[in-house]
């Protein structure tokens, strides 16, 4: 197309003024930074349809119009052009040619010429003299000058910058120095003759907008569009980007003509979509419609029934929504018959994690507990006996009786098979007659001196007398202060005493009695004697026959035993692991309670002898010739064998678990032994593979207990029963 003739502002076409005659056109903003800091990339903009008022309307309102670019590439240099010296010229005489090499580079280092802006890019050949300069005379090759050749000190000028401006006249700027012969700078060149650091320069005149005529309106009523040519030129009719003029000063290149409506016609006025029905997820957006005449009066819809009828509804999509998550179900509650399992469940959102519950839709969320079942569960109960006798002949006292945990066909088995937390109650309180106190004195003891005065000593206690009931001594399931229910005064426990005077200057002297050994239950106290002089010295002349007793027996009271460990922990609120005396089958025994901080303590014997003397072991070396004894009945490690019995294993025992309701050893417990080699090996089993033939084996067992002693060889199992 060629270029509309050149019209100065004061004859450019008009703009007509038809903003009261636009109902919508396009709006678009400024261009975006662009995509990349240096190179080609792209920029945006943002364009939207108007209408009159400047609101924003529905982009089918303005499909008569054409859109306006959103997008458009850019290019921002990322190296600098630098040039190189020029060549000698081409010819001695006449008109020639200067050379030189021009590249793109980036801080020094050569890059690709896309880098660099091509219509900055100086030029890499110029017309010379025969003197060899180029036909600029104010620059020498090599963009530098001396004015001043034969001077010593000389102004040098740099090349002339870039215009201030693209069009419309500006200015250029150079550097201009003093140098000495040896290119050093200073101050002694001559200022008359100093060359201009800057010039004027004009690129041309800017471009301008220029248009045509409107064309023909494409319709004679009802609305139609005209259009007309609109580009950016220089004065001399230069057609260039529209990016080169200013696109907000930009005429409009087409508006809508014969508005006025036609006789009859009818047509569906669209409104605006209103905003998607959800805020995540897919949805739908609503649009009212409504059939109008041209002057937009509203008519009934049958008046547009000739026309199609648009879409009042269409599909939209808003962000993602958050989603329930559940885990893996955790392990059942119950290891046999119905229980329940558990899961975490959460509120998540895709590239966010967990969000808030209230978030998620609550009628979707995932169930958090499931029944479950394993396995039918066999039937164990407890069976209780009847209640013993109360301990306490008279006040309060303790009563217990037997639990059994019973299997299938009432055969009874472990407490561990039965339910915890129904296990009925072993011991309740109990109450008899009230009680009566009274002081109980003992025997006098013999004096504390054969001669002389001395002190006797006699034991008064505080005991019960229950009504009807023989006398007893006072023991302290009743009281742990006696004394203070017997009536005063206190019978005294010493007095002095005179046997006879003292004929001899020798005598035994005796000391106060120590308490009981035992706190309760039979035990003894002691006293100190010796021989002493008149005068208080040692001596060895006193009658050994006239020897008081320096121990006598004692009880303080009656000992209150326990059945298990467990009672123990409930009776005396005792949650450390020890040594304590229980009563099992009517023996006393002394049983090592573990675990007493769980609601099942277990019992445990300790085996007394040293750790080296309490073990269990299957023999791990076996005879390459299976069908013949090992040398004189007895293992060896240096004989004709292989190591590699998997069954092989030396465990050493220092606590062994005891079941107090069959008083057997519970072998496979293993918690206080100890495996040096191989894998554990049950307490009181032995074995080996040592030899097939007919003759002794060799695996070990050896059990110390605290009244027997025996190494048992080589029965394989084997089931002891400990001598207690």
């Amino acid at each position: 197309m060629p270029a509309c003739p050149w019209a100065s502002p004061a004859q450019s076409t008009p703009r007509p003024d038809n903003s009261a005659q636009l109902l919508t056109q396009w709006r678009y903003g400024s261009w975006t930074a662009c995509s990349v800091s240096c190179g080609k990339g792209k920029r945006a903009r943002y364009v939207s349809c108007r209408d009159a008022q400047g609101g924003v309307a529905d982009e089918s309102h303005c499909v008569h119009l054409p859109r306006p670019p959103e997008t458009s590439s850019c290019f921002s240099p990322c190296g600098q052009w630098r040039s190189g010296e020029w060549s000698p010229c081409s010819v001695t005489c006449g008109v020639g040619r200067l050379t030189r090499q021009v590249v793109c580079s980036n801080y020094h280092q050569p890059v690709g010429e896309s880098f660099c802006d091509p219509d900055e890019k100086p030029a890499t050949e110029q017309e010379c003299n025969p003197y060899g300069y180029p036909q600029d005379p104010g620059r020498h090759p090599g963009h530098s000058s001396w004015n001043v050749p034969s001077a010593d000190n000389q102004w040098r000028t740099g090349p002339w910058g870039a215009c201030s401006s693209t069009c419309a006249g500006g200015f250029q700027r150079r550097v201009v120095v003093c140098q000495d012969a040896d290119g050093r700078s200073n101050s002694y060149c001559d200022e008359r003759v100093k060359p201009a650091e800057s010039k004027s320069c004009d690129s041309g005149p800017c471009p301008l907008w220029n248009y045509g005529v409107w064309g023909e309106c494409t319709l004679t009523c009802g609305g139609g569009r005209r259009t007309r040519l609109v580009v950016c030129q220089r004065p001399n009719g230069q057609r260039l980007n529209d990016y080169n003029c200013d696109v907000l000063d930009k005429p409009p290149n087409m508006e809508q003509c014969n508005l006025q409506p036609c006789p009859g016609s009818a047509s569906w006025h669209r409104r605006p979509w209103k905003p998607c029905s959800v805020t995540c997820g897919r949805g739908t957006k609503q649009r009212e419609i409504a059939c109008v005449y041209q002057n937009q009066t509203k008519i009934e819809e049958e008046h547009c029934s000739h026309l199609p009828r648009p879409r009042t509804q269409k599909a939209c999509r808003a962000r993602g929504c958050p989603t329930w998550k559940a885990n893996r179900w955790k392990e059942c509650s119950v290891t046999c018959g119905v229980g329940v399992q558990n899961r975490d469940v959460y509120c998540r959102l895709k590239g966010t994690g967990w969000v808030r519950e209230d978030l998620c839709d609550g009628h979707q969320r995932p169930a958090v507990v499931r029944p479950c079942q394993i396995a039918e569960c066999s039937h164990y109960t407890w069976v209780a006996g009847e209640w013993e006798e109360c301990n306490a002949t008279c006040g309060e006292g303790v009563r217990s009786r037997k639990l059994g945990c019973m299997g299938p066909g009432m055969t009874s088995v472990q407490d561990d098979y039965c339910e915890p937390s129904s296990r009925p109650p072993s011991h309740q309180p109990c109450k008899g007659a009230p009680c009566h106190y009274m002081w109980i004195t003992a025997e006098w003891s013999q004096c504390s001196a054969s001669c002389g005065v001395g002190y006797q000593q006699r034991i008064v206690s505080c005991s019960v007398t229950p009504s009807s009931q023989a006398v007893r001594p006072y023991t302290a399931a009743q009281s742990s202060s006696a004394s203070t229910h017997c009536p005063e005064p206190h019978p005294p426990g010493t007095r002095p005493c005179l046997l006879r005077d003292c004929l001899h200057t020798t005598y035994w002297k005796v000391g106060p009695w120590s308490k009981c050994s035992q706190t309760c239950g039979a035990g003894v106290m002691e006293r100190r004697v010796e021989c002493l002089t008149s005068k208080g010295q040692p001596s060895k002349h006193c009658r050994p026959s006239e020897r008081p007793e320096s121990q006598a027996a004692c009880q303080e009271r009656e000992c209150q035993l326990f059945a298990s460990c467990r009672e123990v922990q409930m009776r005396q609120g005792v949650k450390i692991d020890g040594e304590y005396y229980l009563k099992v089958k009517s023996r006393i025994l002394q049983i090592y309670c573990a675990e007493m901080q769980t609601d099942f303590p277990k019992e445990y014997v300790t085996l007394r002898s040293g750790q080296t003397d309490n073990y269990s072991e299957v023999y791990g070396h076996r005879l390459l010739n299976p069908f013949e004894c090992p040398y004189n009945g007895s293992r060896r490690q240096d004989c004709d064998c292989r190591n590699d019995y998997s069954a092989a294993g030396y465990t050493l025992f220092h606590k062994v678990r005891l079941d107090l309701s069959s008083l057997r050893i519970m072998i496979t417990d293993l918690q206080f032994s100890q495996t040096l080699l191989g894998r554990p090996v049950p307490f009181a089993t032995a074995g080996d593979c040592y030899s097939a033939a007919k003759c002794p084996q060799v695996g070990e067992i050896l059990v110390h207990s605290p009244r027997k002693k025996a190494a048992l060889c080589p029965l394989f199992p084997l089931s002891i029963c400990l001598c207690l």
